[in-house]
């Protein structure tokens, strides 16, 4: 819908043209009114209307003068002009200062709804002009920013400026203005609130804050989600304080920047580095990893490199706020210092979980891991690598502890100890490690005092396992779980309320209802697959199971 404004002195006319037609029907939905060409042109420039009707002899400010100085500000605006055969001529003045038509006094309703309907499709054909100009120019500036992003992403994975082509150099510099006296690259890990954030808001929050044109690109994150790639062009004197930049953006992100100060008394507290909230901010707070500053753009991809590790450092210790570039190697030379110190330490930290763990000794167990955690915490330089190595070694010297004869738990075991060494943050190793130890813990407990419980449990996955195979008996399932068929055959009895070879028949009887119930398969076939390759002896135990031959008891079910 248009708005419109009516300027008329004369107060009956004016409120006279608010009724004359049903504006609204003809796509005019706002209408206001002004009195003189004063208070028109104030009215005007605060409505900004689409259309303006107005007289032309008025007290204070004439309609022409108006129209003229409001042409002067909101050049896109149809004005009409209302005339009398008497000023004629001040009406084709006013075509000359942009007026779209006039109508001549006493206004027509016939001739005044030609006018405004000439007038309303020229309105509507302006904004259609005005909407597809605004496409164009959206789409064309998104295919610019494509473009230099596809180029920032070609610079990031470079090696350097000889596998970086020069004219790729040169468009980045031409296209997005980025020539100037240094360039850095920032990775940004945004929080789990942030991580839907759009990459064009991103950038253009970026672009605001730092008031500078910058580039931001997706790229892989750490610890889950995904980060922000940012090409921050600067100037020769901001090339040593490109950390307060940085603050500046964290800031317009709503989230402190941790100083390195409250960093490092962080990082000597032990309980709270590996308990469940992160060390120096609240979980889930947002990451800046600043890269080295370059004087040559086809060398960014190095800063970029030099971020990400910043970055991972900063993942796997539970930083927020600003990582730089660097604090990984210093970290490794100060850690280089206690080394020897440190692996001693483990090593009897270690040895106190495995006593711990063999005692059944749950709350000491519990304060040696933290213990041990609390020494990772303290010491960032003892990487991931070095930690994860620490963890395998300790959990493999804990697993024969409670070892169990079948593949099933040490299977399980094996992925759990991946998904350990997988980790990325020393957090999530922390809440792995200890679930971990848990339950060699409650195994071990469970092979010492309900050995029987486990043993049942361990015979039945066999059976469910190998039930097809014929040879399955007590004698071997016996074998299996190192105890003499008689003892067997007495726990199981008392556990089951069947004896083993009757549990075994019980499930390969039931296994064989299901085939024959849903697939079209031959009776032969699916004795042999149950394990009872004698067609007349299954056949002979079906019947006296279900009250029904296997041949007929299919038929009769897939009938139905």
């Amino acid at each position: 819908m248009f708005k419109m404004l009516i300027v008329e002195d004369e107060r009956w006319e004016r409120e006279g043209l608010v009724d004359f037609l049903e504006w609204e029907a003809m796509g005019i939905g706002t209408v206001e009114t002004a009195c003189d060409g004063i208070e028109g042109l104030e009215k005007a420039l605060a409505l900004q209307p689409d259309i303006i009707v107005t007289d032309i002899q008025m007290p204070g400010m004439t309609g022409i003068e108006m129209a003229g100085r409001i042409r002067e500000q909101l050049p896109q605006v149809r004005i009409v002009v209302l005339t009398g055969y008497d000023d004629f001529e001040f009406a084709r003045g006013a075509l000359r200062l942009g007026a779209v038509d006039y109508v001549l006094k006493p206004v027509e309703e016939e001739e005044m709804r030609s006018t405004m309907l000439k007038v309303v499709r020229d309105c509507e054909q302006e904004r259609l002009k005005q909407g597809e100009e605004a496409r164009l120019r959206q789409e064309n500036g998104q295919s610019r920013r494509a473009a230099l992003r596809q180029l920032f992403t070609e610079l990031l994975t470079s090696g350097g400026a000889a596998e970086f082509a020069a004219d790729s150099i040169l468009q980045l510099q031409d296209l997005g203005g980025f020539e100037a006296g240094a360039y850095s690259v920032w990775i940004i890990q945004p929080s789990s609130l942030l991580q839907t954030q759009e990459i064009d808001g991103l950038e253009e929050t970026a672009q605001s804050v730092l008031e500078r044109s910058c580039l931001v690109q997706t790229v892989p994150g750490y610890g889950g989600g995904s980060a922000f790639a940012v090409l921050v062009p600067l100037d020769s004197e901001e090339t040593g304080s490109q950390e307060l930049l940085a603050e500046e953006l964290l800031r317009a992100l709503e989230l402190p920047p941790a100083s390195p100060h409250s960093q490092q008394e962080h990082a000597g507290q032990p309980a709270e580095a590996v308990s469940g909230a992160a060390p120096y901010a609240e979980a889930g707070a947002v990451l800046l990893a600043l890269g080295a500053v370059t004087d040559k753009l086809e060398e960014v991809g190095e800063s970029y490199r030099q971020a990400q590790h910043a970055l991972r450092f900063a993942v796997f210790t539970g930083r927020s706020g600003i990582a730089q570039a660097g604090e990984f190697e210093r970290a490794k030379q100060q850690f280089a210092l206690v080394s020897e110190t440190f692996a001693g330490r483990c090593q009897e930290l270690t040895k106190q979980i495995r006593i711990g763990v063999a005692g059944l000794d749950e709350s000491g167990t519990a304060a040696c891991l933290d213990e041990l955690f609390a020494l990772f915490a303290a010491q960032p330089g003892a990487d991931r690598t070095y930690v994860g190595a620490v963890l395998s070694g300790l959990i493999g010297e804990l697993s024969p502890l409670a070892a169990v004869h079948g593949a099933g738990s040490a299977g399980e075991e094996a992925e759990r100890l991946r998904e350990l060494l997988a980790c990325e943050r020393l957090a999530d190793m922390r809440s792995c490690a200890s679930g971990l130890v848990t339950e060699i813990a409650a195994r071990l407990d469970a092979k010492r005092n309900h050995k029987d419980d486990y043993v049942v449990s361990r015979v039945i996955r066999i059976i469910e396992e190998r039930y097809g195979e014929a040879d399955l008996n007590v004698t071997l399932v016996a074998g299996e779980v190192f105890m003499s068929p008689n003892h067997l055959g007495m726990i199981f009895k008392k556990a089951t309320g069947k004896t083993l070879n009757e549990y075994v028949l019980a499930y390969r009887l039931t296994r064989a209802e299901e085939l024959l119930r849903t697939t079209k398969q031959r009776v032969a076939s699916v004795a042999e697959q149950v394990g009872i390759p004698n067609t007349s002896y299954f056949g002979t135990l079906f019947k006296q199971a279900y009250g029904m031959t296997p041949g007929g008891y299919q038929e009769v079910m897939q009938r139905q």
